[in-house]
């Protein structure tokens, strides 16, 4: 039945796009939501929105605004339904509230849980605002500044000839693999200059710590997440390169960012929030915090988070593509058919994808066509397919 429907969604887009429509409803199933989303990610679709039967306002240019109770509605998603999870994304931006705040306001559980994870800058987007950058420049400070007050200490307390060299800052271009008397000093051998040597070391931890606490809870995180590489000078130059190289853990990072964790009503409506859609996540979804005066309630185009209310009116909105006056999806022919089903290995898909037949299918000779498989990994695309060495069966041909 599955492929029945798919088939009827291959000839539903082949017609919109010999019509020349710009938007396109198909049925709201997991199977079209997989297929849809890989469209989107080649270049055939420019966007797909979760609605209902009717399109979704943010598929339209927003209008002038004003106080009508009937055109007002396309700004005010998030304002019609006080209770939507939109809504509470909204009340705690404007209000600043904690999850016990909503709780007590009336927000379902599913709706502050949205809050709560839509609030938040996901791994990315701190990396991308530079947050990873800054964390690696501060602790290779205090790397350094432990370095040179471990090596003024030990100067200070028990003179030049005390080891503090092992702490000092080094010249640049410093090997420790060939200068090894700055590593095992030959005047610290014997059991009276080891036990110096302890002596000095447990003295220059001190020093450590005492430094380490006066940082906050955040930014001693990030320290302790690199306190697994050497801190002496004869390993800085190794050590500082892994420091940078390393991948700061996602609670950490955002402790480090402080405020700027959070995303602000702007960010939001500018790249949109992330929808976990039966398993697959849905990026850049609009919404819209419109103004308190321009609320429409009685507005009745929903538009956002799909509930599981109403499942039969729910519809997968699709933008359709042209260039030179033409449409960029053009043809979509279906392979496997209800009554016969293929299978194709990995070493199949790549004689496909060279142009080759492998047995009843024929290799992609159109410029820009891509086969769809359904694999045990999900919907891919049968390069993807090859480059991971998994087979599945070939849905349709599209170019």
């Amino acid at each position: 039945m599955s492929l029945v429907n798919l088939a009827h969604v291959c000839s539903h887009l082949q017609n919109a796009s010999l019509a020349r429509l710009g938007l396109t409803p198909i049925p709201y199933t997991k199977l079209h939501l997989s297929v849809a989303l890989l469209l989107h990610r080649q270049g055939f679709l420019s966007q797909v929105k979760l609605g209902g039967l009717s399109p979704p306002a943010s598929c339209f240019g927003n209008g002038p605004s004003d106080n009508n109770r009937i055109s007002s509605h396309l700004l005010t998603p998030a304002q019609r339904n006080p209770f939507t999870p939109e809504a509470a994304l909204e009340f705690k931006i404007r209000n600043k509230a904690t999850k016990e705040a909503l709780q007590q306001h009336g927000f379902p559980s599913d709706a502050v849980d949205f809050a709560e994870e839509q609030i938040m800058m996901s791994y990315d987007d701190l990396v991308n605002d530079g947050w990873a950058a800054r964390a690696v420049r501060f602790v290779l400070k205090v790397r350094k500044d432990i370095r040179n007050r471990q090596a003024n200490a030990l100067t200070t307390v028990f003179g030049e000839d005390s080891g503090a060299r092992q702490f000092a800052e080094v010249p640049e271009g410093y090997d420790p693999e060939k200068d090894r008397d700055l590593e095992e000093d030959e005047d610290f051998e014997g059991e009276e200059n080891a036990a110096q040597r302890k002596e000095n070391h447990d003295f220059a931890n001190r020093v450590k710590y005492e430094f380490l606490a006066t940082l906050t809870d955040a930014q001693r995180a990030l320290y302790d997440e690199t306190s697994y590489l050497k801190e002496g000078a004869i390993w800085k130059g190794r050590n500082d390169a892994q420091v940078s190289q390393h991948k700061f853990e996602y609670a950490t990072l955002q402790a480090f960012a402080g405020p700027s964790k959070r995303r602000s009503a702007n960010y939001i409506e500018r790249e949109g929030v992330t929808l976990n859609v039966m398993g697959l996540e849905v990026t850049k979804q609009p919404i819209t915090f419109a103004k308190p005066e321009y609320a429409d309630p009685d507005g009745l185009d929903d538009e956002g988070v799909v509930t599981q209310a109403n499942r039969a009116s729910r519809r997968l909105w699709l933008g359709l593509k042209y260039h030179d006056s033409m449409p960029v999806l053009s043809k979509l022919k279906l392979i496997s058919k209800p009554t016969k089903r293929i299978w194709l290995s990995h070493s199949d898909l790549s004689r496909v994808i060279r142009g080759q037949e492998a047995g009843e299918v024929k290799g992609l000779r159109q410029i820009g066509e891509i086969m769809v498989v359904s694999t045990d990994r999900g919907i891919m695309e049968a390069r993807d397919c090859v480059e991971r060495r998994i087979g599945g069966q070939p849905l349709m041909r599209v170019w």
